[in-house]
């Protein structure tokens, strides 16, 4: 059957202040077709991905969409037309139910009044139609990561969605929730439903994808079948080199120094009886499958939230309860996994970003002294590569693997005993994870314990000198790098572990 075209990007241009970050950039899209976007952060896929949207207008070139040129910068008329974005965060509003969050809006009424059973019976002819279940009256809030991606997708077809551009969808999805997603992509599919896929998961698109579109420094490198290109091809194309050698090389000897003794501790609903110690200048990963209690370990660790049960013992000293003040008086500190909310100050510089935690350094008499702070942060900036104009540069406009990188050396001005990780890669471009692995080895080996959450397998199995398996907030195992397999975690990770 001929493929018909829904969607023909032609010469499109952008630029931001002066800085340009789409290039004539031309690829068509055909109708029912899964189209995967990939390249590094920066590489332009987002300010493409807001350009077909309408939050941003294209200085040059056009962009037609069944045959019609869509008008610039106009995102209600285009979202009439049929094209809808589902950004990593989804935009649901928590307190409000599945229904209303769906409708929002779209609420039809009938004599002034809202038609809820009009609403409730197109709803789920929706979600029967793609095989979804959903509470509707349920709080938006309420539901587990995967349900709100549903709700969000929910929310376009009701809408008479034609062409859907996801963003990172399975970021935060564990294994069994990726299946279900590109189930219903499959069925989006075949009812001639156009999906623009972005994703760093280089294997999710080998599975899913017909075709490729590479951006890279935001040009156009190349558009092809995926059946017709490698991954290490691919990883070439995005990076401008093969990542043989993605992990660096681990330490022969893990230290025997122990800096932290972990005992019993248990947190009310989320992690029961967990004990482990944290060695100096080793990297000690968490895994299993997403949401099994691994954030709440870092949190208590932290002291984000109490424990209630258990003790810390650290320099001789067992304690019960610690708050982060304590922490990073201690030497303990700890980066989030949700950075845009968490970690960084988003209409700020990057000089900020980099010395908020710092700022005591340079004060003298109640006077900042810029020149040292400056120093400092241009020193920050060259030591993780961070890629920016220049300092004064707002961090909003950084791409998600530079950003981080600033939260890092925030914390690395002052070398903590223990840094506390959790998911530091995510969402961030294979380039870029490689800068940050090799950083994380390089603070082990100045003697810096790094305890991280990785939901990846292969980042576990690359990255880690031990590895941590939770089971539903229980410690299941914790193996050597050098009896570690897939096989061995994912049984562990599942309670099936015999070991």
């Amino acid at each position: 059957m001929e493929k018909k075209e829904i969607l023909n990007i032609s010469n499109v241009s952008k630029s931001f202040w002066g800085v340009q970050a789409l290039n004539d950039i031309s690829v068509s899209l055909n109708k029912g077709e899964i189209h995967a976007l990939v390249g590094e952060n920066g590489a332009g896929k987002s300010t493409l991905s807001k350009i077909i949207c309408g939050i941003y207008d294209n200085d040059k070139g056009s962009i037609t969409f069944k045959d019609s040129v869509l008008p610039k910068g106009n995102p209600i008329k285009i979202q009439e037309a049929g094209i809808f974005m589902i950004p990593q965060d989804l935009g649901l509003i928590p307190g409000l139910s599945v229904m209303q969050n769906i409708f929002l809006g779209r609420e039809k009424q009938k004599a002034g009044m809202l038609d809820l059973k009009y609403l409730k019976n197109f709803c789920n002819e929706i979600l029967d139609d793609i095989g979804i279940k959903l509470d509707l009256d349920m709080e938006a809030g309420k539901l587990s990561i995967d349900q709100q991606q549903f709700v969000a997708l929910a929310r376009v077809l009701t809408a008479n969605a034609e062409l859907i551009i996801l963003d990172e969808p399975t970021s935060t999805l564990s294994e069994g929730e990726v299946e279900t997603l590109f189930r219903i992509i499959d069925n989006l599919k075949r009812k001639g439903i156009t999906i623009i896929y972005i994703s760093h998961r280089l294997d999710e698109i080998f599975k899913i994808a017909e075709r490729v579109t590479i951006l890279k420094d935001g040009l156009l490198v190349q558009t092809c079948n995926v059946s017709e290109i490698t991954k290490d091809e691919l990883i070439n194309k995005m990076v401008g080199r093969t990542l043989s050698n993605t992990f660096p090389r681990k330490k022969e000897i893990s230290s025997d120094e122990k800096l932290l003794f972990v005992k019993n501790i248990s947190v009310q609903g989320k992690i029961k009886n967990v004990s482990f110690d944290i060695r100096a200048g080793e990297v000690l990963g968490i895994g299993g499958l997403v949401g099994m209690g691994q954030a709440a370990i870092l949190n208590a660790i932290f002291g984000n939230i109490p424990i209630s049960g258990g003790e810390f013992e650290y320099g001789g000293q067992k304690y019960h309860k610690t708050n982060p003040q304590i922490s990073i008086n201690r030497g303990i500190n700890y980066i989030s996994s949700d950075r845009r909310a968490e970690m960084i100050f988003i209409s700020r510089s990057v000089k900020e970003n980099v010395s908020i935690a710092t700022l005591n350094d340079y004060d003298k008499s109640g006077f900042l002294i810029s020149s040292k702070e400056n120093k400092v942060v241009d020193s920050k900036i060259n030591e993780f590569n961070i890629s920016a104009s220049n300092r004064e540069q707002e961090i909003q406009f950084l791409s998600g693997g530079n950003q981080q990188k600033v939260i890092l050396a925030r914390w690395l001005i002052h070398e903590p005993k223990i840094l506390l990780l959790d998911e530091p890669t995510q969402g961030i471009d294979v380039g870029t994870k490689e800068d940050i692995y090799k950083s994380l080895r390089r603070l082990a080996d100045k003697g810096i314990a790094i305890v991280v959450i990785f939901s990846d397998m292969t980042e576990l199995l690359g990255m880690c000198d031990r590895i941590a398996v939770v089971y539903e907030g229980r410690l299941i195992k914790i193996f050597s790098s050098s009896e570690a397999t897939e096989e061995k975690i994912m049984a562990a990770a599942s309670d099936h572990y015999n070991g």
